[in-house]
């Protein structure tokens, strides 16, 4: 008799405990499909820009002032997350147009050319180019000093137009990094640039071994913007309320701090 009550007991707890099991599996489950999805906000940029965006390694994570940028445009737009496309430069308009992301943010300088391809937000930074070149002592320099020479700029930018102005010389690049050490190598005579980009490099890496150059006519661009699909005037109008808003908060005006500096931007 005690054993067969034994046997009871045994199997009345082992249906309690898979009830109960069975019970929190469900309750666990439930909880998750009404746990509302997380929006996210696909952002296409070319992450070897400094200091416009770099993936750090230690981290795992993209940083930059695009990257911090956008994630607070991704805020004012009601967004939970960026979800950064870590692509080649050139790659990043024809990604848009296969709709892999939402936006693309790398620097990217708004031009009639890119305008038949995308759509631009109003512009975040005014564009400024700037010529690096190994220190020439009290000699100065200007734009004409390039003709006929070895020119080093990223491949895709803007940048690649403005040398062919004054060289047939021109060496495309993958990254301002590279064109940077080909100057430094005597591979190139000088690299063609982003004022923030060579000042940043200059300022934390070449301080002793590059310097700007002291003129470069007609060097003011039409300035940097954020790109969306073209057409996509929901996207566009929403980063355009969201850049307007966010220039007005503290978190804009200390990420401009963070990454330039006293250089006007």
């Amino acid at each position: 008799m005690k054993k067969v009550l034994s046997i009871v007991l045994a199997i009345v707890c082992l249906l309690a405990i898979t009830g109960f099991g069975g019970r929190a599996d469900q309750d666990e489950m439930s909880a998750r499909q009404e746990a509302p999805a997380k929006k996210v906000l696909r952002v296409g940029t070319a992450a070897d820009y400094p200091p416009f965006a770099y993936y750090q390694e230690a981290s795992k994570t993209h940083i930059g002032f695009d990257v911090e940028l956008m994630q607070g445009l991704a805020r004012e737009m009601g967004y939970d997350k960026v979800e950064f496309v870590n692509t080649g430069f050139n790659d990043l308009l024809p990604s848009l147009q296969a709709g892999k992301v939402d936006a693309v943010i790398s620097c990217m300088t708004v031009t009639e050319e890119r305008r038949k391809t995308a759509d631009f937000t109003d512009t975040y930074l005014e564009g400024v180019t700037s010529v690096a070149v190994a220190p020439f002592g009290t000699e100065s320099r200007s734009a004409d000093a390039m003709k006929g020479k070895r020119i080093a700029v990223e491949a895709g930018s803007v940048h690649v137009q403005q040398a062919k102005q004054y060289s047939g010389a021109v060496i495309e690049c993958v990254s301002a990094e590279e064109a940077l050490k080909l100057v430094l190598d005597k591979k190139a005579d000088f690299a063609v640039m982003d004022n923030y980009t060579a000042r940043f490099y200059i300022a934390n890496f070449y301080r002793d071994s590059l310097h700007l150059m002291t003129e470069w006519p007609g060097n003011k661009e039409s300035g940097i913007g954020i790109a969306v699909a073209k057409g996509n005037k929901e996207m566009l109008d929403k980063l355009n309320g969201a850049l307007q808003n966010y220039r007005d908060t503290a978190a804009y005006h200390q990420i401009k701090r963070s990454y330039f500096g006293r250089l006007e931007v």
